[in-house]
């Protein structure tokens, strides 16, 4: 053996070690394009039929004009009878709708979703063993409950800027029917209501996921909903019309996902697959155990 043999380790060490980040942002890639292709894969064989509620344009059409008529007919009628709501609330009775309201901001979902999808996007091996599946599906999941309330909370958060209709506080003033569009100012982003929209895009996504617990979260959603008229940040119409936005973006995204078997099965019921408790902390464990090494 020649004296220069004993260093080879070391000189391959230092090419790996520098290599590491690249390896785990190419790995880290390459998940996310791989998860990228199972969304957008064909409908399986044999899928129920999307969800429709109107087969032809002339129907859609009809029916727009239709939800525009009641719209603009609760923003002159209904909202001033339901304004009268905040001069209930004072005390500890507006601190309780202040906290209800906070639910809903989607920050407290996005983040947190987000973020374990990285984390284990990051910690799955390219051979993948049991408790990576597992960890997949597991993020399969995260991302119904992320694209559900950030889609739909984004296209609400655009559609409310164009529109830009005052806020409440300004109806002693202007009346229900004031506009200032298009305006990015937030005194002027009340129709419709954002959190209102992440309310109830939360509450489906978990009722999708866990059917047995589907009533508390429709309910709780519906109770965050009208904490924004409590607080005086928005109209009645402003909660219905943000209520059912988040409703129906979270169901046509279930319904997304099972016509392609993603979470739910493709079958009419759309029952989520299941996913044992105890798999996934064992899942959870190793994935622990991997980041601690």
């Amino acid at each position: 053996m020649t004296p220069s043999s004993p260093p080879q380790p070391a000189s391959h060490a230092a090419p790996e070690a520098g290599r590491g980040p690249r390896r785990i942002l190419g790995h880290l890639g390459a998940t996310f394009a791989g998860a990228l292709q199972r969304l957008f894969r064909p409908v399986r064989p044999g899928a129920s039929p999307a969800l429709h509620l109107f087969d032809s344009g002339a129907e859609r059409f009809c029916a727009a004009l239709l939800a525009l008529a009641l719209i603009l007919a609760g923003m002159a009628y209904l909202d001033p009878i339901f304004q009268g709501v905040r001069a209930y609330t004072s005390g500890t009775s507006a601190i309780v709708w202040e906290a209800v309201t906070d639910v809903g901001k989607s920050a407290w979902v996005l983040i947190p979703s987000g973020v374990a999808i990285l984390v284990i996007f990051t910690v799955v091996r390219p051979v993948r063993g049991f408790a990576d599946k597992v960890m997949l599906a597991l993020a399969a999941r995260l991302a119904f409950v992320f694209i559900a309330v950030g889609g739909s909370g984004l296209i609400i958060t655009i559609v409310k800027r164009i529109i830009a209709r005052g806020r409440p506080r300004y109806f002693e003033e202007f009346g229900a029917l004031h506009f200032q569009f298009p305006s990015w100012a937030s005194s002027y982003a009340s129709f419709p209501s954002g959190h209102s929209q992440t309310a109830f895009a939360i509450g489906l996504a978990f009722a999708a996921l866990f059917p047995r617990w589907r009533k508390a979260f429709i309910t709780a959603a519906a109770v965050v909903a009208f904490s924004r008229i409590a607080v005086d940040a928005h109209y009645f119409t402003d909660i219905v019309v943000g209520s059912l936005w988040g409703a129906w973006f979270t169901l046509m995204t279930r319904d997304w996902f099972a016509r392609r078997a993603i979470v739910f099965t493709p079958g009419p019921s759309r029952r989520p697959f299941p996913m044992p408790a105890r798999r996934v902390r064992q899942a959870l464990g190793r994935m622990v155990g991997r980041l601690a090494g």
